[in-house]
């Protein structure tokens, strides 16, 4: 029995991704004027931002640092103004309200008619609590939790925090590593909502064992309005009775 549903926000619910591709071409566009091409400055904003990643990780400081890394591999002895500028361009990212997804409102909708609904977001507090604010369906949460990192141990709490079991609760999200890799590690049940975004967040990572697959939060939505749960009434390890549950399943 799914008792409640938890869901990510960054690019589950909002369009997050976008944010930050398109200040990577402002940077690009920034840079061109002084004869750099855009494959030359991506090809050294991705390895500044590998190696920020080492010691910053999701740290909101490492962004604006890669771009002024790639400024200063150009342009060594670039000035205060300079850097202030292209920094700017990777702040804007944490400071502008992101579109809500396709079909987002509509599939809150369906989900809220299965169980009560709960917001798990990672990042820094202050941009994760700013873009929480700006969203229009905000009040359909039952609680929001924001945390830096979402590991096991984060689920964990979630779980005592609400007394639930862990395996009547659903994690839906983006990332296969912090949204379903670390669910299922603290008992969960997890949707992964496929997607060509998330860098490190889907990496060497794999679908794991009893967590699904749908292509869109709509399509899981209207699954389980119609079905109430994931787990397929017959054999799991059964291909035709899965394919039968849903096309979603994997």
């Amino acid at each position: 029995m799914i008792k409640a549903i938890c869901l990510d926000m960054d690019d589950t619910l909002i369009v997050n991704q976008v944010l930050y591709t398109n200040a990577e071409f402002m940077l690009a566009g920034y840079l061109q004027n002084f004869g750099v091409t855009p494959e030359e400055t991506f090809t050294v904003l991705k390895a500044a931002e590998a190696e920020n990643f080492k010691t910053l990780g999701i740290a909101i400081t490492r962004f604006p640092l890669s771009f002024e890394h790639t400024l200063r591999h150009f342009i060594p002895n670039a000035d205060k103004a300079m850097i202030s500028t292209v920094r700017d361009f990777a702040e804007r990212v944490f400071r502008t309200v992101a579109d809500v997804k396709p079909d987002t409102v509509e599939a809150l909708a369906l989900l809220a008619q299965v169980a009560p609904l709960h917001l798990v977001t990672g990042g820094a507090d202050h941009v994760q609590q700013f873009r929480v604010n700006h969203l229009p369906f905000k009040d359909q949460f039952n609680s929001v939790t924001i945390v830096p990192k979402k590991d096991a141990a984060v689920y964990r709490n979630v779980a005592a925090k609400l007394g639930i079991k862990p395996s009547e609760l659903i994690m839906i999200g983006d990332s296969l590593r912090s949204d379903v890799l670390a669910a299922v590690e603290a008992g969960w049940q997890a949707v992964w909502i496929e997607t060509i975004n998330g860098g490190h967040e889907l990496k060497a990572a794999q679908l794991p064992p009893g967590a699904y697959k749908f292509s869109s939060l709509l399509e899981l939505a209207r699954h389980l309005e119609k079905n109430r749960a994931l787990a397929p009434p017959a054999n799991t390890n059964n291909p035709a009775a899965r394919r039968a549950f849903g096309k979603g399943l994997k």
